[in-house]
């Protein structure tokens, strides 16, 4: 989903500390318990949660080496949360549950049998599969390595008001072949884009976004699914469409009927979403085409290759129509824009 070693470490000494907590940095952060001693790791994470808000019992497991590693992303309302907590279980009781939690959390478990216990059931949850629980009452997780898990934590009231049965969704197995809970699953994944992180606008859209998947895989009410129709449904569908153009830009067989056969859509679906944002579906991949392209001819590791297998390799059956096109969109040549390249090089000093 993202390479985690890219991201400014929360460090635990900063939550122990007595002084007031700062705000959370914008952006994704890393918390882990790699530097501190196995046997004080279980009373760290206990401490440190609480300092976020969240109350539990850690209980280490016998025979599991204990581990923390988990990404934090605070979003307009949402907080998500990647990664895996190992070799204890993790437990709210009635007397850690604050009265004033009004909080859904969506655990997405990712790998690794994962254990869940809220309101007198058990689910353990394979690999791909997913529930929604209730922050307010009391519940347990246990998660075996080498499992890692997706979560995101909202208020009740901003999703409830969505569904047809608010309290039916709550300890429901959502099962990982869930077509919406693919799209939710890949569209997630942009909270981790650096453009997102910088941008406020885009982060209030994609969480509403996701409020309109999650509606929808667990039962919106009339009005709410026609809103997502044209909202997280579509935004959902359209970003595992790029991803797979982006996968398979090399193909000379990368065309609308293809995509929609794979994606279980019509073609003119395919262009519909296309045309939404302006663009067509020829368009969008002749530009993601020139722009691989470009990258390669000013990258000085690949300068030795032909053009041609420039133009090949990034999905151009014909030479003639690379150049030309290429021409056209930046001004200049596939050569001259290699050549430019080598001269904005700098030589050793």
């Amino acid at each position: 989903m993202y390479d985690k070693t890219r991201f400014p470490m929360l460090k635990p000494e900063l939550l122990l500390s007595k002084e007031p907590l700062p705000p959370m940095p914008a952006g994704p952060v890393r918390f882990a318990l790699d530097d501190w001693p196995v046997p004080q790791r279980p009373t760290v994470l206990r401490e440190c949660l609480a300092r976020l808000g969240f109350s539990y019992q850690v209980d280490p497991l016998p025979d599991i080496p204990f581990n923390v590693d988990v990404t934090l992303n605070m979003l307009p309302g949402m907080l998500v949360g990647v990664g895996a907590i190992h070799g204890s279980r993790n437990r709210r009781s009635r007397k850690d549950v604050d009265d004033n939690a009004l909080d859904a959390i969506l655990i997405i478990n990712l790998e690794g049998p994962h254990l869940v216990e809220q309101r007198n059931q058990e689910l353990v949850l394979g690999d791909g599969e997913a529930v929604f629980v209730s922050a307010s009452d009391p519940s347990s997780f246990t998660h075996q390595p080498p499992g890692s898990v997706l979560a995101l934590r909202f208020p009740k009231a901003r999703l409830e008001p969505l569904l047809r049965d608010p309290e039916g969704c709550y300890m429901r197995r959502i099962p990982r072949d869930s077509q919406i809970l693919k799209f939710l699953m890949n569209y997630v994944g942009l909270a981790w884009d650096e453009r997102t992180s910088a941008c406020p606008d885009m982060q209030h859209l994609m969480v509403n976004h996701i409020y309109d998947l999650m509606s929808v895989m667990m039962g919106a009410t009339r009005e709410a699914g026609e809103t997502a129709q044209s909202g997280g449904l579509r935004a959902g569908r359209l970003h595992l469409i790029k991803q797979d153009i982006a996968e398979n830009l090399d193909r000379a067989d990368l065309t609308v009927t293809a995509l929609a056969e794979r994606h279980r859509c019509t073609p003119r679906c395919v262009q519909r979403l296309f045309e939404a944002e302006g663009t067509t579906f020829t368009e969008y991949v002749l530009e993601q085409r020139l722009q691989r392209a470009h990258r390669r001819l000013v990258d000085p590791r690949r300068a030795g290759e032909k053009i041609s297998t420039v133009a090949y390799d990034c999905g151009f059956g014909d030479v003639s129509y690379f150049n030309r096109v290429f021409r056209r969109h930046y001004r200049a040549a596939p050569s001259d824009v290699r050549a430019q390249a080598a001269w904005e090089v700098p030589g050793p000093a």
